[in-house]
């Protein structure tokens, strides 16, 4: 897949991009300060370059963290979230910013809400999904959680069926 040299407008990356673009391309970019240490901890070398001259790094504000958390608890996609997904997620969604992700959780919110995205790599989802999470005992679904508040057998991640 081709991309161009550069970004022609401010978007939102998610680390995909930060790993597998070329650093020219990220210039215009924008990420959330916690996907430095995800870098850092996926490529050494990467970080490096991707802290001198990549992208604008930002703090998403407690609003917009919330407003991810329950965008993504309304799709059902918060339990498969990082908490780098979620500030991510928070910082496009709060800015209006087109967000770049090959991650199909943080499509599928955007999609739910009408939010511009694109692939890093992949051409993402066709349709929004709903997920649950469901307890492998008693089948009861919940929106968060470990475990089944019931019956306390573990909760699995499960996509809704549609109507």
């Amino acid at each position: 897949m081709s991309h161009p040299s550069v970004l022609a407008d401010m978007e939102v990356l998610d680390t995909a991009a930060l790993l597998s673009w070329p650093v020219q391309m990220l210039i215009n970019g924008l990420c959330a300060t916690s996907q430095l240490s995800e870098v850092q901890h996926l490529s050494p070398a990467r970080h490096l370059l991707v802290e001198a001259q990549g992208p604008s790094f930002v703090d998403p504000t407690p609003s917009a963290i919330e407003m991810a958390r329950e965008a993504s608890q309304e799709t059902g996609d918060f339990a498969g979230l990082s908490k780098v997904d979620i500030d991510v997620l928070a910082l496009a969604l709060s800015t209006g910013h087109p967000l770049v992700t090959d991650d199909y959780r943080m499509q599928n919110v955007c999609e739910s809400m009408n939010h511009p995205w694109r692939g890093v790599i992949q051409s993402g989802v066709k349709e929004v999904r709903s997920h649950a999470l469901v307890c492998t005992a008693c089948g009861a679904s919940y929106s968060q959680g470990d475990l089944c508040p019931d019956c306390g057998s573990p909760l699995k991640l499960k996509r809704k069926k549609s109507n």
